[in-house]
């Protein structure tokens, strides 16, 4: 019963982030048209890149919906820290890459966590 469960949960996550990732590029973490900062500007000159940004972005929301209320500080602060490290990119594009693959793959690996202790 319970796998049913997170099973659904998981389709349903999975169907928000499929949604989100396919809708207009506008919808990123960045606003292209107010971007200043190197990497911002950088980030908002890829298409790679604004889908990346989309989907870190849709899968932190999401984490932050499903997440107890007394985590979502730490959540917080660690996309505060990570925000710092890829704006130390500047422009370099693999670095940009890189630093969005881990940042999803840490927002990831919380989903999954979340998937593991329910509240379902």
């Amino acid at each position: 019963m319970i796998s049913s469960k997170i099973l659904l949960i998981k389709i349903i996550i999975l169907s928000l982030v499929i949604f989100s990732y396919s809708s207009s590029y506008a919808d990123s973490g960045i606003n292209c048209s107010k971007s200043r900062l190197p990497d911002e500007k950088a980030i908002c000159r890829s298409v790679e890149l604004q889908k990346q940004d989309v989907r870190m972005t849709t899968l932190f929301e999401v984490s932050w919906h499903l997440m107890a209320m007394g985590s979502r500080g730490a959540m917080q602060d660690r996309q505060v820290e990570w925000l710092s490290t890829r704006h130390l990119c500047k422009t370099n594009m693999s670095c940009l890459r890189q630093s969005y693959a881990k940042r999803i793959d840490e927002l990831n690996q919380g989903l999954e966590g979340i998937y593991q202790r329910g509240p379902f």
